[in-house]
């Protein structure tokens, strides 16, 4: 009895431990998503354990006559046929293995794997699992794969995955057409067997990626690459390490950018900025840069040369602050309303310079495309307006020539017969009447020399150029004048410098002198000086400056002193220094008048040495 309860209580040991086996087993199978089943051909039964009937969503009415054909109908249709095949003709001694498709009937589709086995002729065992989140993953990583290797292969620039023995493992389209090298020239190949790295940066490359690995994070580097055809390539590389189990890096990739058409469009965008500022900078006409608000941006040397101030006061002030700003606009509100209306083109303009000298400019004004500034273009016209001006005068000359010309011969006739006539009569008068014809003939002979001095207007003359001392053509003049300059205590004093002597015709440099002196000293009351200098301008030009003590002009009275018949004398008949300053014109020189009102006034006459454009004709220097 004690012998028989002995061996009960081992059987119930043994019973109790396979039943905490198959417990733990049955648990570890839950939480493996596993289930069993067995299939018996001969009674066409099949059974299964709960988890391989959650697996497949039967509930408890449904497994109680559970056959082979309902587990079927549970089978993806497109991996139906495929496990009908399994059916017949397995070989006993395998474990057979099986991926498929199931659809629950909640309508989930589920991923399962089993691995069974056929013992004898009717019966079958196999175990079932789910494996939906495993294949899932797989798939993410095959399409994510597909795409690293799509990204790769359409990249617009080279790339290059490379191992940790850093041998190229693949390339793309981009290299091979940017190189010209074909992937089996490259793939497979260490860094020193690359050829389109240079040997003395192959060792900056390795150490580059080594780097990268070993830090876990990208590095980007200007270097140098070389094409199959040789031509260097400036390339912008980016070495980027590639994770590989635990947090290591195993491979790396590289993917160059060839910027060397962009550093040669740099060059040239550089040397196109340095050819602008250049011509902004030394350009005569003045330009400025301003903001919408009227502040300056950059102006060059010439607008502040035309400003007559420093880019320094500029920047103080606004556009409208400035001299000409009364011709563009009174307001900023004006300011932008020219901006949005495309500006100004060409407008005449008047700049009071900081001297109060009045320029005349020629004034555009050009906003930036993107509107938020504007350029300002002001051309200095002043010697075009000279010339103008002079034009103008030229031709007001030649129609008063030839008015002067036909009154002239009109006037002379008359005038001669005139003179006649009083010849004939001055014997037959008494000494009381003969002061009366006396006074006639002064006036007589003064309608001459107006004649006269028209009709030298009237046509041009052909200069006969002589080599005269000049301080012998003054000594000359002052001596002619100095009676009268003796009678009203007027002192004539010199100032000659040793100049050689120039070439000029004589008769008509004497006119110009006689003139001025006459002029110096009627303007001038009892007893004073006049200085007369004669110097050396230049090395091919004579100066010569008479100034007096007289009475002295305006401003306005300057401006319009060589103008025909304009004089400020009551007897004068506004010829004289208009053919004063005609004779120093003809002979290539310049004449200019200083005056002070109540000072004086200050002539400067500078004549050339040597005239220009001469010939020899008949044994005279003619010049036209």
């Amino acid at each position: 009895m004690t012998r028989w309860l002995s061996k009960l209580r081992r059987v119930m040991s043994s019973l109790l431990l396979n039943m905490r086996e198959h417990g733990l087993r049955r648990d570890a199978q839950r939480m493996a998503t596993l289930g069993n089943w067995e299939f018996d051909a001969a009674s066409g039964r099949f059974y299964g354990t709960r988890e391989f009937y959650a697996l497949f969503g039967m509930d408890k009415y449904e497994v109680k006559r559970l056959t082979l054909e309902r587990v079927l109908e549970r089978i993806h249709p497109e991996d139906l046929e495929r496990i009908r095949n399994y059916e017949t003709g397995l070989d006993p001694s395998l474990i057979q293995t099986v991926d498929f498709r199931i659809i629950r009937p909640d309508g989930q589709i589920y991923w399962l794997h089993s691995r069974f086995k056929v013992f004898g002729a009717s019966r079958c065992v196999g175990i079932v699992q789910d494996i939906t989140k495993t294949h899932s993953l797989e798939n993410e990583v095959r399409l994510l794969n597909c795409h690293m290797k799509s990204f790769i292969d359409r990249h617009i620039d080279p790339v290059l995955i490379w191992n940790a023995d850093f041998r190229v493992v693949r390339v793309n389209a981009a290299f091979t057409s940017l190189f010209g090298y074909g992937r089996e020239e490259v793939e497979g190949r260490s860094i020193e067997e690359c050829p389109f790295i240079p040997a003395e940066l192959q060792s900056e490359l390795k150490d580059a990626g080594q780097l990268a690995i070993e830090q876990g994070k990208s590095i980007v580097m200007d270097t140098m690459r070389r094409k199959k055809d040789g031509t260097p390539l400036h390339i912008m590389l980016s070495i980027t390490p590639m994770a590989a189990g635990e947090g290591k890096s195993a491979t790396w990739i590289s993917i160059l950018r060839d910027y060397t058409g962009q550093l040669e469009a740099n060059r040239q965008l550089k040397e196109a900025q340095a050819e602008l500022e250049s011509f902004i900078a030394y350009n005569p006409d003045a330009i400025g840069f301003f903001n919408n608000d009227g502040s300056v941006r950059q102006v060059n040397a010439a607008f502040e040369r035309v400003l007559d101030c420093t880019i320094e006061e500029l920047r103080t002030k606004k556009l409208i602050e400035m001299p000409f700003a009364h011709a563009i606009a009174q307001s900023d509100t004006e300011l932008i309303g020219l901006i949005q209306s495309g500006g100004i083109q060409s407008k005449e303009i008047g700049i009071v310079r900081g001297d109060n000298s009045i320029m005349s400019g020629l004034m555009s004004m050009t906003p930036f495309p993107d509107q938020k500034g504007f350029a300002i273009i002001v051309k200095d016209v002043s010697e075009l307006q000279e010339a103008k001006d002079l034009l103008g005068r030229s031709e007001m000359l030649s129609m008063i020539g030839q008015l002067a010309a036909g009154v002239a011969h009109e006037i002379r006739n008359p005038l001669t017969s005139l003179k006649g006539f009083i010849r004939l009569i001055e014997p037959a008068l008494e000494p009381k009447e003969s002061r009366y014809l006396g006074i006639m003939k002064g006036e007589l002979d003064r309608i001459e020399l107006i004649v006269n001095e028209m009709l030298v207007l009237s046509k041009p003359q052909i200069m006969e150029l002589a080599l005269y001392p000049m301080d012998e053509l003054l000594d000359y003049i002052i001596e002619l004048l100095s009676t009268q300059a003796v009678m009203k205590g007027i002192e004539i004093n010199r100032f000659f410098e040793p100049v050689p002597p120039i070439e000029c015709e004589q008769r008509r440099v004497k006119q110009v002198f006689v003139n001025l002196l006459k002029n110096a000293i009627e303007s001038m009351d009892a007893n004073g000086n006049i200085n007369v200098r004669i110097e050396r301008a230049d090395e091919d030009h004579v100066r010569v400056v008479v100034s007096d003590q007289g009475k002295g002009m305006t401003p306005e009275q300057l401006t319009r002193l060589t103008e025909p018949f304009y004089t400020t004398k009551e007897k004068g008949n506004g010829l004289g220094l208009m053919m004063t300053a005609s004779i120093v014109e003809r002979h290539g020189g310049t004449i200019v008048f200083d005056s002070v009102v109540g000072v004086g006034t200050t002539v400067t006459v500078v004549l050339p040495i040597k005239q220009q454009k001469q010939e020899l004709l008949s044994g005279r220097l003619l010049t036209h």
